[in-house]
């Protein structure tokens, strides 16, 4: 019957520790490993210099980051509102003048002047749609051939461009003043999702 053998498994162990207290009380021996020992101290000293000299500086550049964020959000005297106003002197927020152009030309009371920032919009619009690089012999045909998961607002697009193109080649077209604006209004959606304002 094979099993277990329970005489092999104690002489094992038996062994293993006449072999330990051997190691312990031969005195070559000890001294061949506490050479080995004391060999191995010096490698685990010499490796641990350069890590040592890692942590130090990779603690430094956390903190000096976690100060410059600190002092971003904060400011240089610990005022949040004041990092607020120096972070706004430091970089104000870019204007589009075409597009405040177009918002100034909305606002007015002439009719022509609604006709101008639509115009003008449709102008930017084509910017954006020629970012796309896709075919077309205008801007109707590389709409057409922009895939709606690239163009959130495509559709406003559309609906824009659906008014320019009266504007442009209908010479008795008259366009409302909340027309007008729907049709910027639509621009805008497109202008912000693709960052042009």
């Amino acid at each position: 019957m094979s099993g277990l053998n329970l005489e092999y498994l104690i002489y094992l162990i038996y062994d293993f520790f006449t072999t330990l207290i051997q190691m312990i009380f031969d005195q070559s021996l000890r001294t061949e490993i506490f050479g080995w020992l004391d060999i191995l101290w010096w490698v685990c000293l010499i490796a641990s210099v350069p890590l040592l000299v890692g942590v130090i500086y990779f603690l430094y550049k956390y903190q000096t980051n976690l100060r410059e964020q600190r002092e971003r959000v904060y400011g240089k005297s610990g005022n949040i509102l004041e990092g607020v106003k120096e972070e706004l002197s430091v970089s104000p927020p870019v204007k589009n003048e075409t597009w405040e152009k177009i918002v100034v030309l909305i606002g007015s009371d002439n009719p022509n002047d609604w006709k101008l920032a639509i115009l003008e919009a449709d102008k930017v619009l084509e910017m954006v749609v020629n970012t796309f690089a896709v075919p077309g012999d205008n801007m109707g045909d590389k709409m057409k051939n922009i895939e709606r998961g690239d163009f959130q607002s495509l559709e406003e697009a559309w609906q824009a461009h659906k008014v320019r193109n009266r504007i442009a080649h209908e010479q008795n077209f008259h366009i409302s003043q909340r027309e007008a604006r729907i049709a910027v209004d639509n621009y805008e959606k497109v202008f912000r999702e693709f960052d042009f304002i």
